[in-house]
């Protein structure tokens, strides 16, 4: 995914550990697909 963003302009504002934390929340449906969207728009800068 930060690959993808990363290539299209983006860059993840967040420790590799908060991004971790979130990505393992995810995985584990501790997390809401629209919680992570609001996360990652939150978290995103234009590069």
């Amino acid at each position: 995914m930060e690959t993808f963003l990363f290539m299209n302009g983006f860059e993840i504002e967040a420790s590799v550990d908060e991004q971790e934390s979130i990505i393992l929340r995810v995985a584990a449906g501790e997390m809401p697909k629209e919680a992570f969207t609001e996360w990652l728009k939150s978290k995103n800068q234009i590069c």
